[in-house]
């Protein structure tokens, strides 16, 4: 049986997520979050750099945990 796949509203569109939440939902470390990254699994709002804070796009992260589903 597959897990359900969440309904999704604009807000949740707009959502993005730190790296620290990243790892809290997905119970990975840091270093896995910038490897998801940095191979284009998770995309982020913002191009990294050094002084800005990285925020991951709500709909990268639905996409990964529910194998592009979403969009």
């Amino acid at each position: 049986m597959s897990t359900p796949i969440p309904t999704i509203t604009v807000d949740d569109d707009l959502r993005a997520y730190s790296k620290r939440e990243i790892q809290e939902r997905l119970g990975i470390s840091e270093r896995s979050v910038d490897r998801l990254i940095d191979r284009g699994e998770l995309k982020t709002v913002f191009p990294r750099r050094s002084g800005v804070p990285t925020r991951i796009t709500a709909r990268s992260l639905r996409a990964l945990m529910y194998g592009g589903a979403q969009g």
